[in-house]
């Protein structure tokens, strides 16, 4: 709130009455006042950009929400909750989400919280033509940040997988590593994209955009 308004409020709930626009007859009210923020207002205290008796006054029961990333439980529940309720919202048979796009899911930070996950959700809702959102119906910058932190390597035979993990720890760079997993994996189904993918535990979409940005198409 701009200065003058943290003073106006301030008044208010030492006295309790309005006045309204054009009177000057005050009506005094009984209400609750509820406040939110997500900036450090001790610190703008002190700076002098939010008035301290104010956040004194404001300040009687406070309760400190942490950022989604940090309720891993609260994050399984809601992406549940925002599925049914946008699947049948948007009137689709969309029931589930499959177990390489929870994965990915859990594993992402969420910076916008609630409402960022409920637009990924709702995304995912609209592409998804059946009855379980799978990675590819997910937005891109969403995969490719989940796939950063965590990527269950299918390849067979294990001497593959113990040849990438080993050129990962000497410094491979993921999209080096990312490319040599869709190399092997194409290798393992003798040019099948679809067989690739399935591999990899991907769409066949997110194996065509990654190939293309990687210069493999």
């Amino acid at each position: 709130l701009p200065l003058g308004l943290q003073s106006k409020l301030l008044t208010f709930l030492d006295d309790k009455i309005i006045y309204p626009l054009g009177s000057t007859k005050g009506i005094k009210v009984d209400v609750r006042i509820v406040a939110a923020t997500l900036r450090p207002l001790e610190q703008m205290g002190r700076e002098g950009l939010f008035r301290s008796d104010l956040l004194f006054r404001l300040n009687v029961v406070r309760l400190h929400l942490p950022p989604l990333r940090d309720r891993e439980g609260d994050i399984r529940l809601l992406l549940e909750e925002k599925l049914h309720s946008l699947s049948k919202q948007h009137k689709k048979n969309v029931r589930q989400l499959s177990s390489d796009a929870l994965k990915v899911l859990l594993k992402y930070h969420y910076p916008g919280n609630v409402r960022e996950l409920k637009n990924i959700i709702e995304y995912a809702v609209n592409v998804c033509q059946g009855d379980t959102v799978q990675i590819s119906h997910l937005p891109e910058y969403i995969v490719d940040e989940g796939m950063r932190y965590e990527h269950e390597i299918k390849f067979s035979p294990p001497a593959a997988q113990a040849q990438i993990g080993h050129q990962d720890s000497k410094g491979c760079t993921w999209m080096d590593m990312e490319k040599k997993m869709i190399l092997e994996a194409l290798v393992a189904a003798k040019g099948k994209k679809s067989k690739a993918a399935d591999i990899l535990g991907w769409g066949r979409s997110t194996l065509w955009r990654k190939m293309k940005k990687l210069g493999l198409e």
